[in-house]
């Protein structure tokens, strides 16, 4: 008689892991996303290090103590080159799965909605991280290597530097892969993801400058402030305009529920099961 042999499926963590390696596989070689990370993480880490070799000279009177490093956290290039690497990487992630159909084909698998997520948020994850993390953790080690540092300070600011480039990259993940699971068009998710960003940073800027209201609070409009206002308490920066606490909460509750979101849709899509 014939015996019919079941090929073993792959554990959890394999599958895991050949969503997440194809995926990084396919979009580093995109124009769009090298150019997108490899100049934003030039740009980024060069501003941050100019700050470190040249402080005494471009900024005499800053004191070379924790709240220097407020200067490169809040390096405005930062926020774009975060939001580029978003929208080229990250808006195609899911949107080009479902206009393939291969989205079907991942979860027809043992593969669950969640597996499929986390793999694809650590695509851009890793990426982003490169322009909101990386620049961040050289920029105290180097001042501590040339001696402008105390290495107890210097690694401080690293630590506080990795939570906030954790802070800004997941921000950035769930909104992308929110916006991507919403279309069938990369395009489509990068543009609403600009005009999300851009929309709300413009307007916040507009009405606070103009003084057609005084209010701090409209700072809260914009994410990128929110963000400010998080980096500006954890390196001791006093006087901000607006509580960190409530701008930490702004960017965590978005997160969360955009994360849900998409994971609400993945789990309503059709999954055609053999």
């Amino acid at each position: 008689t014939y015996t019919r042999r079941e090929i073993p499926l792959l554990g959890r963590r394999h599958r895991l892991w050949a969503i997440y390696a194809t995926g990084l596989r396919r979009e580093i070689r995109r124009p769009a996303a090298l150019f997108a990370v490899g100049v934003g993480t030039t740009i980024t880490t060069v501003v941050s290090l100019v700050y470190v070799l040249f402080a005494p000279l471009l900024l005499p009177g800053q004191p070379l103590d924790l709240t220097f490093f407020i200067l490169p956290a809040s390096n405005p290039a930062m926020l774009f080159f975060v939001t580029l690497t978003a929208a080229a990487v990250g808006g195609g992630l899911i949107a080009d799965d479902l206009d393939s159909m291969a989205l079907t084909l991942y979860l027809s698998r043992p593969v669950t909605a969640a597996d499929y997520l986390t793999a694809k948020a650590a695509i851009l994850g890793t990426l982003t991280s490169l322009i909101a993390v990386l620049p961040l953790i050289l920029t105290p080690l180097l001042g501590a290597l040339l001696g402008l540092f105390a290495w107890d300070i210097a690694l401080e600011a690293a630590a506080i530097s990795v939570l906030l480039g954790f802070l800004l990259t997941g921000f950035f993940t769930a909104l992308a892969l929110f916006l991507s699971s919403l279309t069938r068009r990369r395009a489509y998710a990068a543009a609403a993801l600009f005009a999300i960003i851009f929309g709300l940073v413009g307007t916040e800027t507009v009405l606070s400058s103009s003084g057609a209201v005084s209010d701090p609070s409209v700072l809260y409009l914009s994410p990128w402030e929110d963000y400010l206002a998080v980096a500006r308490a954890a390196f001791g920066v006093t006087g901000d305009p607006i509580n960190w606490a409530v701008g930490l909460t702004i960017l965590l509750a978005a997160t969360v529920l955009a994360a849900l979101a998409t994971w609400l849709r993945m789990r309503a899509m059709e999954v055609v099961s053999g």
